[in-house]
């Protein structure tokens, strides 16, 4: 297999970690938590727990590292031509939607066949400000869970271009670039799997929830999955993610409502598919200053945390290395500085993530970006630690539950 392109991987979850909050107007509320428990499911649901890839011989702490899922990609039974099955193990991203690999090493992509009637695809990736096109082709995607095996098929981004476009408009929201730094045609090595919600606005216009494998189960153990013997949405723990909800897995979890109707960046809904959510909502205290509120990502992709507030200047920072861009410098929060995120706002949360700056178990460092309103928070994935993240796709829920010690 051609080797993944790590880099590139960890910046797709970089997509939010500036220009997020334009799901959740200023003036908006977070729909009360005491409205409803939470997700409402069906008796008897189905479900699967695929666990991370770790890498022999690795000692890490879990979250440490990005996590990893291991399937093999085939062709659909009744797909366009036959081809043999290929593995990736790639980044398990919930900051991006969608499953994107490089059209030369898709298996069975041919741009003189199946490609001609598929619907054209692109995605851009804000931090490194690359333009991914291809085509939108159908796959099935092979998980190992226990002895058996889950299956998803959902469309997959063969990327048969690749751009630098620094000017690249999320509002003008094209599958091309005026003036690109540098172009790759046929790029290979592209490989990575999103499973956020609510992302269509920052650069993933296309990121739907049909592109989402987590929620597109189409078989089980070797057998199809009936209608309704899934209810749609996933657990992120430590050790790898459950796909589907039950009453037993979703047991202990603290949940909000999510609003309705994701947007792109100009403001029009992403989809018409009713689980297709916002992102959620928090309040950010930092250094015992006064909540802000806004939408919040907990994103699996990076080990730092990105932090807008109203004004930056009153917070104790400093500059330190960027992880993203080594040899360049960013402001950041100084250590020791407490922060506390409260889910879905100040008012009665229902948990409350807090740490200092520097803990073993706090972000590897946290970003502070320009002055912003509303507040926004990428959590990056040290939040794993403390918490199990729930999202119920099929009822707009969202949900934390402490880890078990």
């Amino acid at each position: 297999m051609t080797p993944i392109r790590t880099a590139i991987i960890h910046g797709a979850a970089w997509l939010a970690c500036g220009a997020a909050a334009a799901q959740t107007p200023p003036d908006a509320h977070p729909v009360s938590a005491t409205a409803a428990a939470g997700p409402v499911l069906r008796p008897g649901t189905n479900a699967r727990f695929i666990p991370f890839a770790i890498p022999a011989g690795s000692s890490a702490l879990p979250m440490a590292n990005a996590p990893r899922l291991a399937f093999e990609v085939r062709m659909p039974a009744e797909g366009p031509a036959n081809a043999p099955a290929r593995s990736f193990t790639v980044t398990m991203d919930t900051g991006s939607t969608g499953v994107v690999i490089s059209a030369v090493d898709l298996p069975g992509y041919s741009r003189a066949g199946e490609a001609r009637g598929a619907p054209l695809g692109w995605e851009f990736l804000s931090s490194s400000k690359r333009l991914w096109i291809g085509r939108w082709v159908v796959r099935d995607l092979a998980f190992r869970s226990g002895g058996g095996e889950v299956i998803a098929r959902v469309p997959v981004l063969a990327v048969e271009k690749e751009m630098i476009c620094p000017g690249w408009s999320e509002k003008a929201n094209r599958p091309d670039c005026d003036q690109p730094t540098d172009t790759t045609e046929n790029p290979a090595g592209i490989a990575y799997m999103g499973v956020g919600f609510g992302r269509e606005h920052d650069g993933q216009p296309q990121g739907t929830p049909d592109k989402n494998p987590l929620l597109n189960l189409a078989m089980i153990d070797g057998r199809p999955v009936r209608p309704g013997e899934v209810h749609g949405g996933y657990i992120v723990t430590q050790h790898g993610v459950h796909a589907g909800l039950t009453s037993d897995n979703a047991a202990g979890f603290r949940a909000v409502k999510l609003q309705p109707g994701s947007r792109l960046a100009n403001g029009a809904p992403a989809s018409t598919d009713p689980r297709d959510w916002q992102q959620a909502t928090m309040a950010v205290s930092v250094n015992g200053g006064a909540p802000e509120a806004g939408p919040v990502l907990v994103d699996t992709g990076i080990a730092q945390m990105y932090l807008t507030v109203s004004d930056p200047s009153a917070l104790p920072t400093a500059q330190m290395p960027n992880p993203s861009r080594p040899g360049h410098t960013v402001t950041g929060l100084q250590p020791d500085t407490p922060v506390q995120v409260m889910f879905p706002g100040a008012q009665a949360p229902v948990a409350q993530y807090g740490f200092r700056v520097g803990d073993a178990a706090a972000p590897q460092a946290v970003l502070v970006n320009s002055p912003g309103r509303p507040a926004f928070v990428n959590t990056g994935r040290h939040m794993l630690r403390q918490f199990d993240v729930l999202y119920d796709a099929e009822g707009g829920w969202f949900g934390l539950r402490p880890v078990r010690r």
